[in-house]
């Protein structure tokens, strides 16, 4: 079994600022995500999460996000496996910057990048696309495809883990969501959802 846990709100997320490779710290609110999602982990493992790998983004908003976890459930934090390559998608020069700030920085860059999510790429270091991401995001799911683990990931790493969990379209991929109070769990087949309200 594979279950995908989202991070909790952060100070970017609440301004609406895009993140990609740099941090911002949890709000508040994303510190109570974090012991919410850690009391509906427990119920959807029923207690089992030693039987587990837990596998995260080196990003420290994850890694903030994992210790509260592993703190309430008694899992040992130095056990987690940091993957490099499940570090959210890179938005180069726009990281730090509202969409608002990109539309007059870059105009029409917005709007070309969504008409083509998968192709477009990011200006700047770092910048990414879609294909990129999915490519390098792949490559840390076959690792562990066959085994028992708790990803601690980014909204759009969520996407491409579950894209490939399902073999979705490309153009389907970016479209989906992974609110914060939501865990993802694949069988092998399909995907499920557990949720706190």
């Amino acid at each position: 079994m594979i279950y995908i846990v989202r991070h909790g709100q952060t100070q970017w997320n609440l301004q609406g600022k895009k993140q990609g490779w740099k941090d911002s710290p949890l709000t508040h609110k994303g510190i109570q995500q974090g012991f919410d999602i850690s009391k509906l982990l427990d119920q959807t493992l029923r207690g089992t999460i030693h039987d587990y790998k837990v596998v995260i983004s080196p990003l420290w908003r994850c890694q903030q996000f994992a210790s509260i976890i592993c703190e309430q459930l008694g899992y040992d934090y130095k056990d987690c496996i940091i993957e490099q390559d499940l570090k959210e998608h890179g938005f180069g020069d726009w990281e730090g910057m509202t969409e608002d700030e990109i539309n007059t920085e870059y105009p029409g860059a917005w709007d070309d990048r969504l008409a083509n999510r998968w192709h477009y790429v990011a200006p700047g270091e770092g910048g990414e696309n879609y294909e990129t991401l999915f490519n390098r995001v792949n490559s840390v799911y076959q690792k562990y495809a066959e085994q028992d683990v708790v990803f601690v990931c980014h909204e759009m790493v969520s996407k491409v883990l579950r894209g490939i969990m399902l073999d979705m379209p490309t153009d389907e991929i970016p479209l989906q969501k992974h609110r914060q109070n939501k865990i993802y769990i694949f069988d092998g087949n399909k995907i499920s959802e557990a949720e706190y309200v």
